[in-house]
């Protein structure tokens, strides 16, 4: 009990740093709801198994992470394991069907005992009452043996967002370099890897960032949804824009710019507040 306590007390002094920030470096963090589905079930990924939650700062039983996580992007689900099963969405009967952002359940005959939230690569994200946290899990063993199916609640274009952010980062630390090749993915600048990671999910962008911010519709800083486009002058670009990057939700954006090649940022530091122009909105 009492290391259980103690654990939800650092759970709780974490989530009240992440959401208010580090106010001495001036970072303000945005909340979960401008996440992602995966990105969001990622996040929740150590938090506490608590019967009966459905919140990060109290913990998640099953069927209450699916409902904190698909209610915070304004998506009606049940809130009772039974009832989320039964939902009248798509029904996936084969784990190779399954695409990110699928709510999974898991049980024997046709009563489910468990849930998660598919996010790839073979893997769920799911409240596990025998680890007592929020854990990862691949559908192999247990879970492959007693796969029930999979309901599609997410809408395409919430998916493709996924995708996205998913493309995005499996270029994390490719280096940068100013001007490399479209068409090639050993090195990147700012503007050619939106333009690829856009064009591997069907989107086509003119090459250049200053063409590139022309795209689309206009969207304010304070609505950016996961895969905006971020614009930002840089100190050679002048009062023109000069660099872009696609937003991930929470403040961050995953870009390409010097040392370090493709990483998060996040858009509120002083660096990139000073220098944010605009954003677009293209999917």
């Amino acid at each position: 009990m009492k290391a259980t306590l103690m654990k939800k007390s650092a759970a709780a002094a974490l989530g009240f740093s992440f959401m208010f920030g580090f106010m001495h470096t001036g970072t303000v963090m945005a909340a979960y709801d401008d996440m992602d589905a995966v990105s969001l079930a990622k996040k929740m990924v150590g938090k506490d198994f608590d019967s009966g939650e459905e919140r990060p700062s109290q913990g998640f039983d099953a069927s209450g992470l699916l409902h904190y996580i698909y209610e915070t992007l304004d998506y009606s689900v049940p809130r009772s394991l039974e009832a989320q099963y039964r939902m009248d969405k798509p029904r996936i009967s084969r784990i190779s069907d399954l695409q990110v952002g699928d709510a999974v359940f898991f049980g024997s005959g046709s009563k489910p005992s468990s849930s998660g939230i598919y996010i790839g690569n073979n893997q769920v994200v799911l409240a596990s009452k025998s680890a007592d946290e929020v854990v990862r899990k691949s559908l192999t063993g247990y879970y492959k043996e007693n796969f029930l199916g999979a309901r599609r609640i997410l809408k395409s274009e919430d998916r493709l967002k996924i995708r996205l952010v998913l493309d995005a980062r499996k270029y994390l630390g490719t280096p940068y370099k100013f001007g490399a090749d479209y068409g090639q993915t050993r090195t990147f600048d700012c503007s050619s890897f939106m333009k690829t990671i856009y064009s591997e999910n069907g989107i086509r962008l003119p090459r250049k960032s200053i063409d590139q911010a022309k795209q689309g519709k206009y969207v304010s800083k304070s609505k950016l949804e996961v895969g905006d486009l971020v614009f930002f002058t840089t100190p050679s670009s002048g009062n023109k824009i000069g660099h872009v990057g696609i937003y991930v939700g929470n403040g961050q954006m995953i870009h390409t710019f010097g040392a370090g090649g493709v990483k998060y940022s996040s858009i509120h530091s002083d660096w990139w507040k000073e220098r944010y122009v605009t954003a677009r909105r293209v999917i």
